[in-house]
């Protein structure tokens, strides 16, 4: 009979989760993973150098990371719904416009467009919809919706890629912006819409909550976990295959990549099953330090089995480590106002996806991949560390 309740809220809103799993769908397969298709495909038709492009998507984070408060409170104020709208649309023509940019400054605005749309589609708007509606459940919901980023990534980025190769870029920009707009739209009509009149009290209380927040210890404990998690976990994304090719090959070290990202997803449904067995802060840091012990797994031998081991562990933590900020954050602070509180960790986030590609370029330039992959190691133990030491879940009324 214990269990009813937290199963129920599964079944109740049902329809939430389904949602939030189409929003990370393609957050993650018409943005995240799309970028590896823009850079490839503007250099092939613009000849661009990829220091150019590179600085664009370094231009992608910043604005991200620069507009995730302000998405943030929009979300308090006008719900996931409206949000999630703006972002569909943005999207479609952030990413139609990447198609037809002839000159760098177009594909920077293309860029900022497309940074605005991603958090109101992607973990921040996905993790601040379903905050309201799980007590017992959130951690589980999270992983179900955030799968949606792995069928993203498996799905879109091959039809993106045949598509250019079959119809050119800019169509192929064009198919992908109006599926995006035409698929996700109707659905948007089950995403939490804003609260019902007479919620004055509720947003006093929201406010008062995340002023406190940004008082606590705890507070900056999560943003600096998730500022350290991000910079070492997108750092080694953005470089795997260039870390994995020399030792196996280009076509192995897809089969790597692949491996990570099967394995990101059973580690949400982990995740999302320990969270209501295993204290929060306990499980983040033992999170953390498996992902360490992948990066010391692919430094200690450059053969295949080593490899795909290595990409196997990182994987597993991969798709736990976007959810629990969220659920950290839901945890100590509760679900007033949770759009502004997780707004600001966003910005910490953002900026380590801004900082770690480009951080571990210049490492692996000055000293070689094997010390980039230790930086990536010191990350996550650090980020360990401070939330070990740093987080005391200070509202907890059920599991996660």
């Amino acid at each position: 009979m214990q269990q009813a309740a937290p199963l129920g809220e599964i079944r109740q809103h049902w329809r939430a989760i389904a949602v939030g799993f189409a929003m990370a769908f393609f957050a993650w397969g018409s943005i995240f993973y799309a970028h590896g298709v823009f850079k490839a495909a503007l250099e092939a038709k613009h000849g661009w150098s990829g220091l150019m492009l590179s600085s664009a998507q370094a231009w992608f984070w910043a604005v991200g990371a620069l507009t995730a408060f302000g998405v943030g409170a929009a979300l308090d104020r006008f719900g996931p719904r409206a949000v999630a709208c703006y972002g569909a649309y943005a999207t479609a023509i952030g990413v139609a416009a990447v198609g037809l940019v002839m000159t760098p400054w177009q594909l920077f605005l293309a860029y900022a467009v497309l940074a605005t749309a991603y958090p109101t589609i992607g973990n921040l708007g996905i993790s601040a919809a379903l905050a309201p509606l799980f007590e017992e459940r959130y951690a589980a919901a999270l992983g179900y919706a955030l799968t949606g980023a792995s069928c993203g990534g498996a799905i879109v980025t091959p039809v993106y890629i045949w598509l250019t190769a079959t119809l050119g870029f800019d169509w192929a920009s064009a198919v992908i912006a109006a599926a995006t707009l035409l698929c996700l739209t109707p659905l948007l009509r089950w995403a939490p819409a804003r609260r019902a009149r007479g919620s004055a009290a509720d947003d006093a209380r929201g406010l008062a909550r995340f002023q406190s927040a940004l008082r606590s210890p705890v507070f900056w404990a999560i943003w600096v976990t998730g500022f350290l998690s991000f910079t070492g976990q997108v750092g080694f994304l953005f470089h795997e295959i260039s870390i994995f090719t020399p030792r196996m090959g280009l076509v192995m070290a897809g089969y790597a990549v692949s491996v990570t990202v099967i394995s990101a997803a059973i580690g949400r449904f982990v995740v999302g099953w320990a969270a209501n067995h295993v204290p929060l802060g306990l499980l983040a840091a033992v999170m953390y330090l498996v992902q360490v012990a992948g990066f010391v797994i692919a430094n200690t031998g450059d053969s295949i089995i080593f490899s795909f081991a290595a990409a196997a562990i990182v994987g597993f933590v991969v798709g736990p480590l976007v959810m629990l900020p969220a659920m950290l954050t839901r945890a100590a602070f509760g679900a007033d106002g949770f759009g502004k509180t997780f707004g600001v960790i966003n910005i910490g986030m953002f900026a380590g996806m801004t900082v770690g590609p480009g951080l571990a370029g210049v490492v692996a330039y000055q000293a070689g991949y094997a010390m980039a992959i230790w930086m990536f190691a010191g990350c996550l133990a650090a980020a360990a560390l401070v939330i070990a030491l740093g987080f005391r879940p200070s509202r907890i009324s059920g599991g996660l």
